[in-house]
C-alpha cells in the first residue's frame, strides 16, 4: 500500500545559516600562526572572480593565512598571480573553511596591505562582511582538503611559515 516517505537523515536537511560578520573562534584559532607543525597538510579554498566573471580558485595553507582579529583574514599570495590581480580590484571574494564537522563560508572584500619581498608574496586583508555555516546533519564534513610535503623536511616548512607569518603579522 503506502510507501515509507521518511527521508534519509541527510536528504533535504542541509541548511546554510547566517552567523554574522565575525570570524568564528574555530577560524581565528586555525589561523593564529601557532602550532603550525600540527597544521601542515591542511588546505583551504579562496575563490575570487576573474575580470570576465569566471571563478578563480586558490588553495592556501596555514602558512599563508593569518587572522589578526575576528573581522579580518590576512592572506599572503605569490606575487603576480591571477588571484592577486583579482583581489587588487577589490571585488567580493569567498573563503571556505572546512574542518571536521564544520563548513563555513566567509565573504568579504580585499585590501592590499603590502608586499613581503623576502617571501615573494603580496599581502591582502579580507574584511569579512558575512559568515555562513553550511550544516549537513547526518553527513557532517570529515575534514578539509589535504596536501603532502615532499622534497623538504617538515621542520623547514614550519620554520618558513613561522618567519612568513611573523612578517605578515607586522603589516
Amino acid at each position: 500500500m503506502g510507501q515509507d516517505v521518511t527521508p534519509e537523515p541527510w536528504r533535504g536537511t542541509a541548511v546554510s545559516t547566517a552567523l554574522g560578520d565575525r570570524l568564528p573562534d574555530a577560524v581565528t584559532t586555525a589561523f593564529d600562526g601557532e602550532h603550525l607543525e600540527e597544521k601542515v597538510g591542511l588546505g583551504y579554498l579562496l575563490v575570487t572572480s576573474d575580470p570576465d566573471g569566471s571563478p578563480r580558485p586558490c588553495m592556501l595553507s596555514c602558512g599563508e593565512l593569518l587572522a589578526p582579529d575576528d573581522r579580518r583574514l590576512r592572506v599572503a599570495l605569490w606575487i603576480g598571480t591571477h588571484t592577486c590581480e583579482n583581489l587588487t580590484r577589490g571585488a567580493t571574494c569567498l573563503f571556505c573553511y572546512v574542518a571536521e564537522g564544520i563548513v563555513l563560508y566567509m565573504r568579504g572584500t580585499a585590501r592590499h596591505v603590502g608586499v613581503l619581498e623576502r617571501h615573494h608574496v603580496d599581502c591582502f586583508d579580507i574584511d569579512v562582511s558575512s559568515v555562513e555555516s553550511d550544516d549537513h546533519p547526518g553527513m557532517p564534513a570529515a575534514g578539509t582538503f589535504r596536501f603532502t610535503v615532499t622534497g623538504q623536511p617538515l621542520e623547514s616548512v614550519v620554520a618558513e611559515w613561522q618567519e612568513r607569518l611573523a612578517a605578515l603579522r607586522s603589516l
